[in-house]
């Protein structure tokens, strides 16, 4: 993906992210918007107009984002914009780096898993902050994307260790079960409510925010959520679930709409539950002529060779649901929604907002599959949006079927109106 694709410059943002980028630096912020409302592509702006507009120096500041990952997806951005790679970290990276250079150079081990622990390194973290006011502000300011996957200690270090320190957030997005609410985000930074809000979602189609907004559980926030979303310029396209008789036939029926989108030169994201299934997957596809690239942090493997993702190519990505936080692809694709695929412990709320996440990635058109008889149960949702129109439902049953495009949808403004009030 080029600069010029994810990075928008700042002239053609809308006035309520302008207003965002530009705020003063009196008091920290906390700004919301659903997923598409251009909360990373601002961030990386507030960062670059914050340095230049007080000159602080790249040592002085830090951009926090949730993965790897998303660093590797928003380097073209940064070099546009002068921000060097270095300034931006993960919050564990972060805590680490303040570890070893104000506690010790030895940082605690979880010695099972086999990398640092990161709880013991917040906990210590925090309470050198809190006995040592020499090291508090010692950044002039923060800037934090996926906010709401940020524990309520991570807010209490940031609050300490920053002068100024900007979250982006979407509630409806939290994907870890820690993860700090509005009221925690709040407090642990010492304000009395929420700075702002980018209210509306420019990035999904509204085939594929219908589709989101069957896995927001909260009615209201459903309804809030259907309202943000901007009809925008593309072909109008049914997602579609296939129901497949075995795994050979779900990667079958998988790498042919990979063909078929990288014919219409769509950028094409997998995304799968767990990180087997990414090396399993990009495997099968591979067998079958299909090559993808796999964007999982390094750590998961231990892969030392593993020099990140590149998004400046036409490459498929294939990656996890975490791993997928805050990327974008025009098209989406969920296999391997069977039973048991999840992580153990993750129950029907943690995979329903995962599956948010995962639909919610795409600006266009959204594939989903699993094995017929060992569907997830969560699924039931994709039936009822079937039964709504929402949704192109095909098994592998159906004769004569080997489409793997989607359904054009309609484009009538009431027929439009009429879908999102059934919710």
């Amino acid at each position: 993906m080029s600069a010029a694709t994810f990075l928008a410059p700042f002239g053609d943002l809308t006035p309520e992210q302008r207003r965002v980028v530009t705020a003063d630096m009196n008091g920290h912020r906390v700004i919301f918007g659903p997923p598409g409302s251009g909360k990373t592509l601002v961030l990386i702006h507030r960062a670059a107009h914050l340095a230049a507009r007080h000159r602080v120096d790249p040592a002085d500041y830090r951009v926090v984002v949730f993965t790897n990952v998303l660093k590797d997806y928003i380097r073209a951005g940064l070099d546009f914009l002068g921000i060097p790679i270095e300034t931006v970290t993960t919050f564990d990276s972060l805590c680490q780096g303040l570890y070893t250079d104000h506690i010790g150079r030895r940082v605690p081990r979880d010695e099972e898993n086999h990398r640092p622990d990161f709880d013991a390194i917040r906990r210590a973290v925090f309470r050198m902050l809190k006995q040592t006011p020499a090291v508090q502000g010692s950044l002039a300011f923060v800037v934090v994307d996926e906010g709401q996957d940020l524990t309520r200690e991570a807010y209490a270090i940031l609050g300490l260790v920053a002068k100024h320190v900007t979250v982006f957030a979407d509630p409806k997005q939290r994907i870890f079960s820690g993860g700090a609410s509005e009221a925690q985000m709040l407090a642990g930074l010492g304000l009395q409510r929420r700075s702002g809000a980018m209210l509306a979602a420019f990035r999904n189609s509204p085939d594929v925010g219908r589709l989101a907004a069957w896995f927001i559980a909260d009615k209201g926030d459903r309804v809030e959520y259907l309202a943000q979303i901007r009809n925008i310029s593309v072909p109008r396209e049914r997602p579609l679930l296939y129901l497949a008789a075995s795994m050979e036939d779900e990667a079958e029926r998988l790498a042919a709409a990979i063909r078929q989108r990288q014919s219409l030169n769509q950028r094409v994201g997998i995304i799968v539950p767990r990180s087997n299934a990414v090396y399993g997957l990009s495997n099968a596809l591979a067998a079958r002529g299909v090559a993808v690239e796999r964007a999982v942090p390094p750590s998961r493997r231990g892969d030392s060779t593993w020099t990140g993702v590149r998004f400046d190519t036409a490459a498929p990505k294939i990656a996890t649901y975490h791993s997928a936080k805050g990327l974008t692809f025009d098209a989406v694709l969920l296999p391997r929604l069977t039973r048991g695929a999840f992580r153990h412990g993750e129950g029907k709320d943690d995979v329903v907002r995962l599956l948010f996440v995962g639909i919610s990635r795409a600006t266009q058109w959204v594939y989903l599959s699993t094995e017929e008889g060992n569907e997830l149960s969560e699924l039931d949702l994709l039936h009822k949006a079937a039964g709504e129109g929402q949704l192109v439902l095909q098994r592998h049953s159906d004769k004569g079927s080997t489409r793997t495009g989607p359904a054009p949808s309609g484009d009538d403004d009431e027929d439009d109106e009429e879908e999102i009030s059934l919710f």
